[in-house]
């Protein structure tokens, strides 16, 4: 399988094995990461970690066979049956992702990067934007979530300069969340993923959800979503826990609910 899930717990780890072709997203690999993140809530899931195998983190869509004729009907069919549905997928997953990578980080990879709720990187991984140096517009919704992380000047130079930005750049410039040596790269994903296991998930899911629409948001839609939303957590097991808690002078336990 192009795509290995383990569980840990409440913990759901997703590795891209597609080593040979350096984690390359064929349809196969696609459909089964589409999957495993829409199933991710219903199972009970409370954190998510995306990683590659072999040498680096993806390096964007396979295109092997691909027809460099294609028309332009068929590229539209292409995206919008193929990478937008996985943008969607990563964006609108309700389990908070974390996205660990080493190595090259390209095309849809970059996307996955861009789009997971934390980023931690090997000191030594590298975020490719080489879209318009192959006459290609930059796709999988950089255009769209690049601006909103680092500004519109910063993300015009990357994605339109076609760039390499490692990773401590990356970290500078607030794309990624951390940087950290490549032997300690686990621990330091760990440690993320440890202090989202112990937070409130539902609370979590919809903060994230408030987040990825904030730009897009006037004022008054913005305050109604986030009243009709905190009644939401409210009525949720961990929030009268949290109350309890404080109340009671101690640490909350919260278990998803």
């Amino acid at each position: 399988m192009p795509l290995t899930e383990e569980t840990r717990g409440d913990l759901l780890e997703l590795t891209l094995d597609r080593p040979e072709a350096y984690n390359a997203i064929d349809p196969e690999l696609r459909d089964a990461l589409i999957d495993a993140l829409r199933r991710a809530e219903q199972d009970g899931r409370r954190a998510i970690v995306i990683r590659g195998a072999g040498r680096g983190f993806c390096s964007g869509i396979d295109l092997k066979g691909s027809n460099a004729d294609t028309r332009m009907l068929d590229v539209v069919t292409l995206m919008r049956t193929s990478t937008q549905p996985l943008v969607r997928a990563i964006l609108g997953c309700p389990v908070p992702i974390v996205a660990q990578v080493h190595g090259a980080c390209a095309g849809i990879g970059l996307t996955i990067a861009l789009g997971a709720d934390f980023c931690v990187a090997a000191d030594d991984a590298r975020f490719i934007a080489a879209f318009v140096r192959r006459a290609v517009l930059p796709d999988g919704a950089s255009l769209f979530l690049l601006p909103r992380l680092i500004g519109m000047a910063r993300a015009k130079r990357f994605l339109m300069l076609g760039g390499t930005m490692p990773a401590p750049e990356a970290e500078a410039l607030g794309i990624i969340t951390r940087t950290v040596p490549a032997d300690k790269l686990d621990a330091a994903t760990q440690e993320i993923v440890d202090e989202l296991l112990r937070l409130p998930t539902r609370t979590l899911s919809l903060a994230k959800e408030i987040l990825n629409r904030s730009f897009e948001l006037d004022l008054d839609t913005y305050l109604h979503l986030e009243r009709s939303s905190q009644a939401l957590v409210s009525s949720t097991d961990d929030s009268q826990e949290g109350i309890a808690a404080f109340r009671e002078h101690r640490e909350p336990k919260f278990e998803g609910r």
